[in-house]
This record gives structure tokens, sequence and C-alpha cells, in this order.
């Protein structure tokens, strides 16, 4: 089946809108056009039957010997002029007087009773069989004075003619409501055209995304929706090519992280195995081999939890413990590698114990990867600071900081996605897989809480995190 465009639906739908509008509009003004009408010739039948009752009146007082051939020709001559039929009849409902060529005509009394009460009446219809065709009628009473009634007047005008005058009417508004509807048309189809231009674009560069020009983007000038749409669809390609870069970054490095080990352990197994290697130092380097197993081994770890994070089965065991205790066991696990570097550290804890509640494990696990990195990016003779406390907005805080080369600006706002390296030349951190801060943040971030990361290049770098403090916590807020 044939795919209708977007600009066909918003165009066809536009018109046929645009086109049931109109036509609900001439059905509504030709109703009321016909009752303007209708009552407009209502009174202009009024008028004729008082100035022929007026005249009956008049003929009667002023002149009673006023020959009836005079009086025919006066009513024939109002009624030709106003293009109606004038009856006049007596208090008995008698037909005295009509206009030519309408013969003799008689009235039935549910016609004629109300008038002779002094009271106007309106018919539309045949009046009774009077007519062969609807029929527009008024009647008035001829008042000989003001409580004397002398009979009644009767004007007609054939319904078709109000009819005819209403079509024509409504067709003379046709011509500018036909050119309204076209300029209106031009309209629609102008702005159907400019909605679905930058559409298009999007829907090409889209197609050239899913074909592998990650590079493609789209360049709107519009400032509304649509704009924001070009740009958010920009910042989705970035994101995309991003990640790209970054797959094919962890590919490259992760390969190499498997393939290290791999020839290493292979090296040596098979030295030992072919004699290659003596049996006194075979000892030796099966702890080497040990020691390559336990690395891919912490790979395959990494890889496991960043999928159970990713799919928010992350377990966790939240319970009471003392995050500064927490601190002093793992600085004396590390104690040997910042006296290697000759690293000077520093601890400033508010009150000797700070109580929170976490998963004790995981958050050992994050303190643990931001010394690891603290200790390699800080030059022989550096320092490192780790700072803990309360906040203000009772929060426990973490902050570890470490002099060095620190993070480059552009490098700041990825540093916690995942694969990421800020070191690419692999020169500080060999065997990194860019895996562990993204593992830390999603740790936190499974807490419910926030890690953020200070830096100024070649001066130095701070990680901050805050947990849940235990609601027994003495010391201080800063």
């Amino acid at each position: 089946m044939a795919k209708k465009s977007i600009f066909a639906h918003l165009f066809s739908m536009t018109v046929l809108v645009i086109l049931f509008s109109f036509l609900v509009m001439g059905i509504l003004m030709y109703g009321l056009l016909g009752n303007y009408l209708t009552n407009q010739k209502e009174n202009d039948l009024i008028f004729v039957a008082e100035n022929m009752a007026e005249f009956t009146v008049k003929m009667a007082i002023q002149n009673p010997n006023y020959a009836k051939e005079n009086y025919q020709i006066n009513l024939n001559a109002l009624s030709q002029t106003t293009e109606t039929m004038i009856a006049v009849v007596n208090t008995k409902g008698n037909v005295i007087a009509t206009s030519t060529n309408h013969g003799n005509i008689t009235l039935k009394r549910e016609y004629y009773e109300d008038v002779m009460k002094g009271n106007r009446v309106r018919f539309l219809g045949t009046l009774g069989g009077v007519f062969n065709a609807p029929t527009l009628t008024v009647g008035i009473p001829i008042r000989y004075n003001e409580n004397n009634i002398m009979g009644g007047v009767f004007v007609s005008l054939p319904v078709p003619e109000i009819h005819q005058l209403r079509t024509g009417v409504f067709r003379i508004l046709l011509l500018p409501i036909s050119l309204v509807l076209l300029v209106a048309l031009v309209i629609i189809y102008a702005m159907s055209l400019r909605i679905t231009k930058p559409i298009k674009a999007l829907n090409r560069a889209a197609k050239a995304i899913a074909d592998g020009h990650l590079e493609q983007r789209v360049s709107l000038s519009e400032s509304n929706e649509i704009g924001e749409l070009g740009e958010s669809f920009n910042k989705m390609a970035d994101s995309l090519q991003q990640i790209e870069n970054m797959r094919s970054s962890f590919v490259a490095n992760i390969s190499h992280d498997l393939r290290t080990p791999m020839t290493t352990i292979t090296g040596f197994v098979q030295g030992i195995l072919d004699g290659t290697i003596s049996p006194e130092k075979q000892n030796q380097y099966l702890s080497i081999v040990l020691d390559e197993t336990k690395r891919l081994s912490r790979l395959v770890t990494d890889l496991l939890d960043i999928s159970k994070l990713e799919q928010g089965s992350f377990p966790l065991e939240m319970r009471e413990f003392d995050m500064n205790e927490t601190i002093r066991l793992t600085i004396i696990k590390l104690e040997k590698r910042l006296e290697e570097k000759n690293i000077g550290l520093t601890v400033n804890f508010q009150s000797d114990s700070l109580r929170v509640i976490a998963d004790k494990d995981s958050i050992q696990r994050v303190l643990t990867n931001l010394m690891d990195n603290a200790l390699k990016f800080t030059d022989d003779g550096g320092f490192i600071d780790i700072s803990t406390g309360l906040t203000d907005q009772s929060k426990a805080f973490i902050s570890i900081q470490n002099s060095g080369i620190g993070i480059e600006e552009q490098d700041l706002k990825h540093i916690f996605d995942r694969f990421y390296k800020s070191d690419k030349s692999r020169s500080l951190d060999k065997n990194g897989t860019g895996l562990g801060l993204y593992i830390v943040k999603n740790i936190i971030k499974s807490h419910g809480e926030t890690i953020w990361v200070e830096s100024t290049p070649n001066e130095f770098t701070r990680f901050n995190f805050t947990l849940m403090p235990a609601k027994n916590n003495g010391g201080y807020r800063c």
C-alpha cells in the first residue's frame, strides 16, 4: 500500500476542515438569510396591507360614492407595484376585492376570524388551497375607528420568490467566500511545506545515521518546537557518535587487556609444559600466571557488574557502618603503594566517627576505586587529601583529592561514561578499561546519592560523593 506523506495528510485534513467549516457556515448563512428575508418580506407585506387598509377606510369615510372600478384600479396598481396578491374581505370573510388574475377566492373562517378580532396574522402555506404553491400571507384588520372593524386586508407573496432572492444574495456572497477559501488553501499549502521540510531533513539525517554515518547532523533555523527537535536530534547524534567512539576504544582496550594476560598465561604455561622454563623457576612463573588470571577475573567481574547495574539487579544490603573506619582500613591496605611513590597523605575527619547507612561492600569498592585512581595519577612526592563530614543538607560527604596532571575540561563531562579513558596514551593507567568510574557512579546512583568531580589541569583532581548519614551521628556540620 502506498504511503501517504505528512504533507499530504496535513494538507488534505486542513482542506477538509476548511471545506466543512465553509459548508456549515453556508448552511447557517442560508438559513439565517432565509429567516431574515422572510421577516423582511413580512414587514413589507404588512406595510402594503396597512396602505391598502388606510386607503379603504379613507374612501369609505371621505368618498362613499367612490366607484368600485376606481378602487379596483388602485388595488391592482398597488399589487403590481409590490408584486403581491391583495385581497380585501368584509367582516363575514367574503372577498370584496382581489388583485387582477386571481379570480374569485374564498377564505376559510380559521384564516380571517383572528383578523376580525383586531389581530394581525401570518400564514406560510397554500392558505387552505387558495394557492397552488407555498405562499407567505399576512392579514390585518381594517378599522373604521378604534372599536369598529369593517373588514380585513390579506397580502400574499409566493415563497419561491423569497427563495430566489435568498439564492441570489447567496450567489453574490459565494465569490468572496471562494476567494477566501482559495487564499486559505494557498496559505495552508505554504505552511504545510514549511512544516514538512525540516521533518524531511530530520528523516534524511536519521536514515543516514541508521546507515552508519554518525557524523550526520541537521541545521534547522526554526525557533519553535521543530527547532528544539533538531537540537535534540543533534544531541542524540553526538551521543551516538560518542558511544560509538567509546565502543571502538573499548573494543581496542578490552582486546589489549585480554590479549596481554592471555599471551602471558599461554606463553608461561607452554614454557612449563615443554620444559623451556626450568623446574626451579616454575613457581615464579606460575605466580605471574595466577596474577594474570586474577586480572582477567576482575575484568569479567566488572563487565558482569555493569550488566547488573544497567538492568537494576545490583543487590544492595543497606546497613549502618562507620565510614571513617572504612577509610582507615583502606589506607592501611594502600600504605605500601603510598610509600613507594612518597605520597603525602592528609586525612581531615570532622569527627572521629561518621556513621552512614549504605551497602558496605559496594561503598568499599567505590572508595578503593577512587583511592586507586588517586594513586595512579599522583606524581611521586605528590599529595592525597581525604575529608569527611556532614553538610547543611544533612548528608554525609566524602572527598578525595590528589595532586597531579588533573583532568581537562573537555574530559570532565565524560569522566563517568562507560569505557571512557582520559589517559588516551595509557601511560599512567596501563591496566584500566574505563569501567571503574562508570561502576562507581552507578553504585552511588543506586544509593540515591550523587557523585561529582572537580579538577584544575596540572594542579589537582577532587572526587566528592554523598551518603545517607545514620541518625546517631555526632560531630558538627560544615
